[in-house]
């Protein structure tokens, strides 16, 4: 029995009995995604406690739902084993940070932990044990959401809207963003105040925002491609084109490939330099592979990226300020000291956390020094060059989950990532229909971007984009084992609008 075969059993099974009984919760699973960054990105010690409580309680409404097929329970969470324990380990390790241990075992585990610690008899891996428990809680709520996502989600409708819903949310950052900065507008909120001299939608910080709108764009141009199907049509008039143009022109494509427009402009308005260049490599990146392992619908696939580049980027773009972007990075210096606000931070400034944490990581190599708790561990590492400012984070996702995890959690974290590409690119090389495709291209192209705007920068810190991240990563994992809809002679099949 085919994979396919199976998720097709497990469907049928939880069907047969409920037919609409976790409509709930993947409606729940909606909302979480799209609440997750309207507070500050949910990096608030409250937001984090409703971001944990809303994904445990869709949890354990998956698993009342499921209660009555629980063999179709496993057989679908069976599909996704590999993925599940990447997770489930880093969960395991993130909990173990926080439990007292024997003073012998926390010496032999992480010896620089149990000298900070002594002459204390139980110790914990962790010297910021509230911040790893909150850090804990979090790793759990993700863990959650993708057990969720690959439960609720099982057929291509529920993907498609999905996808649709991460393309709206990203527009609502876009629009209270480019709104917002318009006014420039300046308030407190919830105990933060919020200055939008930049564009930060209801983040925090640009780059942040510009990560969460990357993601978004991605699952968006791999939902254009699924849209634009896979149907080659060959020797065909221009009365025939004409038709199609004009059909192109009325559908649900055109609605789309404008929320795409509006995305773009915000991207560029946020005037991250880091953010822009991923998205534009990554798209290149992605588009060649796509190209090459999407021969049949490669037309379609140049056609769209290179509207992408024309007109999204360099004709929209020009008119809302690309040039100002080309021109933070040309200004960006190799060198220069930290805090020198004369120019653009300059390359060295930018990396100097990471640079200076190095030391951290190899004092705490397996298991870290405790999740969250960088901000308090860095104190003892930094240099005279940060004089009495203090640092936060590293602006290196790599190098921040190094220190806090150890090897061990950044291991599980790689393993997911990698483990992620290597079935969506496999995805876009074997799978003929068209929606299981198109996740797979977004997905790639969120997993890219992602990976190079992580070098300069903590997007991986901030709740909201960490579970958008590991949402995404669960649909590639879908699109993988989704069942092809069944094709019947002499007929062409449509599902969800989309063709096989």
């Amino acid at each position: 029995m085919s994979r396919e075969q199976e998720w097709a059993l497990s469907s049928e099974a939880v069907d047969g009995a409920n037919p609409v009984g976790d409509r709930w919760i993947f409606g729940g699973l909606l909302f979480l995604l799209v609440w997750a960054p309207l507070p500050l990105g949910s990096n608030r010690i409250w937001a984090i406690g409703l971001l944990v409580g809303l994904a445990v309680l869709l949890l354990m409404g998956t698993v009342v739902v499921w209660r009555r097929v629980p063999q179709a329970a496993m057989q679908r969470l069976a599909l996704f084993k590999w993925p599940l324990l990447c997770l489930a380990g880093f969960v395991c390790l993130s909990w173990l940070q926080t439990i007292p241990l024997p003073a012998n075992w926390v010496g032999v585990i992480s010896p620089t932990a149990a000298l900070a610690q002594e002459p204390a008899v139980w110790m914990t891996l962790s010297l910021d044990v509230f911040q790893s428990r909150i850090m804990a809680g979090l790793s759990f709520a993700y863990f959650a959401a993708f057990i969720v996502t690959v439960i609720t989600v099982r057929d291509g409708h529920r993907l498609d809207r999905l996808a649709q819903v991460l393309v709206w949310s990203g527009v609502l950052q876009a629009v209270v963003g480019v709104v917002l900065y318009s006014i420039k507008a300046e308030y407190i909120l919830f105990f933060s105040s919020v200055s939008h001299s930049n564009l930060i939608g209801t983040f925090i910080n640009r780059n942040h925002v510009a990560a969460y709108l990357n993601m978004c764009l991605s699952v968006g141009i791999g939902l254009m491609l699924a849209r634009l199907g896979s149907e080659v049509h060959k020797h065909a008039g221009w009365k025939e084109r004409l038709k199609r143009a004009i059909e192109f022109l009325l559908s649900t494509k055109i609605r789309l490939r404008l929320l795409l427009v509006v995305m773009v402009i915000a991207l560029v308005v946020t005037r991250s330099r880091m953010g822009n260049s991923a998205f534009f490599i990554s798209l290149m990146v992605v588009g060649v592979l796509g190209v090459v392992l999407m021969r049949k619908t490669a037309p379609r696939t140049i056609a769209l990226i290179v509207s992408l580049v024309i007109i999204d980027i360099l004709v929209v773009g020009s008119a809302v300020g690309i040039e100002q972007v080309a021109e933070r990075i040309q200004q960006t210096q190799v060198s220069g000291a930290v805090g020198d606000s004369s120019t653009e931070e300059s390359i060295e400034a930018r990396t100097e956390a990471a640079r200076t944490a190095l030391p951290m990581v190899r004092d705490f190599v397996w298991a870290g020094s405790g999740g969250g708790s960088f901000y308090n561990v860095f104190m003892g590492y930094r240099t005279p060059a940060y004089g009495s400012s203090f640092v936060d984070h590293t602006h290196n996702d790599y190098v921040e989950i190094a220190a806090d995890y150890g090897l061990i959690g950044l291991g599980f974290l790689g393993l997911l990532v990698t483990g992620t590409l290597w079935t969506v690119v496999k995805v876009m090389a074997q799978r003929r229909s068209s929606l299981p495709r198109g996740i797979a291209f977004g997905v790639a192209m969120a997993i890219v971007t992602l990976l190079m705007h992580s070098t300069v920068d903590f997007n991986l810190q901030i709740p909201a984009n960490a579970l958008t991240i590991v949402v995404i990563l669960a649909m590639g994992w879908i699109a993988r084992f989704l069942p092809s809809p069944e094709r019947k002679p002499g007929s062409k099949i449509r599902q969800n609008g989309l063709n096989d």
